[in-house]
């Protein structure tokens, strides 16, 4: 069944991986209509429009989407994409409201489409609650990751700033960073699990395999490698390849063609 999709979203490269995976898998759904900010969205919320579902990025260039839906009648599905897993999730519980995590993945977008073609189906009431935007706005607050680290050298206490990491590994049960350019190590008091889940930018680090984390900043290249691996050339040295695991190579790929 053909579907008419508004698409609201400012990153091209996010624009072309959710137009891709329409696509390929729902091929009769049409974007009948692509926004790139806030005021661009008010506008076209306040005259008629006849959609389906509505793609839309939380963050615009000109602030949140949310503010755009504030004192509308909203009775169509909306799934939400956000690079920023501290958004209160409790809130998109409502039935016809769902969440992506930037980088898109194939398998969780196609899972959003499912449930709101089922909402659509359902014939259960398709109106959200008139204050819903109101209460998330008024809880929202943008995550903070961490800006700088404090680190061991010897039995110096010293910081690095995060820009500066090209990427952390763990060795022995020890975690450690290593600095873009002088390839010098220093440790620091996280395991890889709390950095990748509470302390770095999803958009710019990425676990590449069980005891690493790189900066995409600090990429310079990727190969080929041994049974379906890629290796990677960063801005600092390394004593070991540095390989993508092959079960993330995939995830990778979509990660950085963000």
């Amino acid at each position: 069944m053909t579907k008419k999709i508004l698409l609201v979203e400012d990153e091209p490269l996010a624009q072309a991986r959710i137009v891709s995976i329409i696509q390929k898998e729902r091929p009769d759904w049409k974007i009948q209509e692509a926004v790139q900010s806030v005021s661009e969205l008010k506008q076209l919320l306040e005259g008629p429009f006849e959609f389906d579902l509505i793609l839309c990025d939380i963050h615009l260039a000109d602030g949140l989407s949310f503010t755009a839906f504030q004192n509308k009648e909203i009775t169509i599905p909306i799934i939400f994409i956000t690079a920023y897993d501290e958004y209160a999730l409790q809130s998109f519980e409502h039935n016809c409201i769902d969440y992506v995590l930037k980088p898109i993945q194939e398998d969780r977008l196609l899972k959003a489409f499912d449930k709101a073609e089922k909402f659509v189906t359902s014939g259960e009431p398709k109106t959200l609650p008139p204050n819903f935007f109101d209460n998330f706005i008024s809880h929202y607050a943008p995550k903070a990751y961490k800006k700088r680290f404090l680190t061991k050298l010897g039995s110096k206490l010293v910081f690095v700033n995060a820009e500066d990491i090209a990427y952390f590994f763990a060795d022995g049960g020890v975690t450690f960073l290593v600095e873009t350019g002088t390839s010098q190590k220093f440790v620091v008091d996280y395991s890889l699990n709390e950095l990748e889940s509470e302390l770095l930018d999803p958009q710019k680090y990425y676990r590449i395999n069980r005891s690493m984390i790189i900066n995409l900043d600090n990429l310079i290249e990727m190969k080929p490698y041994h049974n379906g691996r890629l290796v990677l050339s960063l801005k600092a040295r390394s004593e070991d390849a540095i390989v993508v695991a092959r079960e993330r190579v995939n995830e990778f790929k979509s990660w950085i063609n963000q």
